[in-house]
C-alpha cells in the first residue's frame, strides 16, 4: 500500500487538508455504492438461477428431447454462473481498491478508519460471496454430466 504524501506551502495546508477530506469522502461513498451494487447483483443472479432450476425441472418434452432440453438449461446455467463469478471478482476488486484508498486518506487526514483491516477471526463478506456462483457452477456442471448420457445413448 502506498501512502500519499503532499508537498504543501505553509498557507496552502488548509486547502490540501480539505481536498484530502473530499477524496476520503469520495472513496468511502464509492465503496458503499459498489457494496450495494455487489449485493443487488447477487440478488438478481439468485433469482435467475432459481428460474433456471424451475425450468430444468419442467418436462415440456419426453425422452432424449427432455435430456437435451435439460442439458441446454444447464449449459445456460454454467454460462450465467461463470458471468456471475467474473462480475463478483471485478466488484470485489473495486471494493478492495476503494477501501485501500479510503484508508490512505483516513491516515493522511487523521480521520478514524471506518474499514478496519482486521476484525478478529472473520471472513470478509465479499470473499464469502464467491461461494454462491461457484456452488451454482458446480451444480450446473453436475447436471450436464448426469444428463449427457441420455442425450447421446450408446446402443
Amino acid at each position: 500500500m502506498t501512502i500519499i504524501k503532499r508537498d504543501t506551502m505553509p498557507n496552502d495546508s488548509g486547502s490540501a487538508q480539505q481536498d484530502d477530506l473530499d477524496r476520503l469522502k469520495l472513496f468511502r461513498e464509492r465503496q458503499d455504492a459498489e457494496a450495494k451494487l455487489h449485493w443487488s447483483r447477487n440478488s438478481y443472479f439468485l433469482v435467475v438461477m432459481s428460474i433456471l432450476f424451475v425450468a430444468y425441472g419442467q418436462k415440456p418434452v419426453e425422452g432424449s428431447q427432455l435430456a437435451s432440453f435439460q442439458v441446454l438449461i444447464a449449459t445456460l446455467g454454467v454460462f450465467l454462473s461463470t458471468i456471475w463469478l467474473l462480475i463478483q471478482h471485478r466488484s470485489s476488486k473495486y471494493i478492495l481498491y476503494y477501501k485501500s484508498k479510503a484508508r490512505e486518506y483516513a491516515k493522511l487526514t487523521n480521520t478514524p478508519d471506518v474499514y478496519p483491516e482486521r476484525l478478529g477471526r472473520s471472513i470478509e463478506m465479499r470473499k464469502l460471496a464467491y461461494i454462491l456462483p461457484l456452488s451454482f457452477l458446480v451444480i450446473w456442471v453436475a447436471f450436464i454430466i448426469l444428463r449427457v448420457p441420455f442425450v447421446f445413448p450408446s446402443n
